[in-house]
């Protein structure tokens, strides 16, 4: 058994019944006599092209990193100050944990 060509509207069509419609995978397979292996492939192709999933990161989640790598720098600073401060004899023991 081969397979068979669907052409583009039918396609669109059994996407558009489970994406807009809410229907399920296999009542919309059964209305358009598509199998339930391509339609959950063509609706979870259809889903990631829509979503941005390949789109590069928001302004905001760039915010976000600047801000948590400017803290990250603060804390160690702060880090190597402090490894500094230490009396010699604490210095030893935490140089043997690394």
């Amino acid at each position: 058994m081969g397979y068979r060509v669907v052409d583009t509207e039918a396609k669109a069509e059994a996407i558009r019944l489970v994406v807009e419609m809410n229907c399920s995978i296999p009542e919309a397979c059964k209305l358009t006599g598509v199998g339930p292996t391509a339609l959950r492939r063509w609706v979870l192709l259809w889903r990631r092209e829509h979503a941005g999933i390949s789109q590069p990161s928001r302004p905001q989640d760039q915010e976000l990193i600047e801000s948590l790598q400017a803290k990250l720098a603060l804390v160690e600073a702060e880090n190597q100050v402090l490894k500094k401060q230490l009396p010699s004899h604490l210095k030893v023991l935490f140089s043997r944990t690394k």
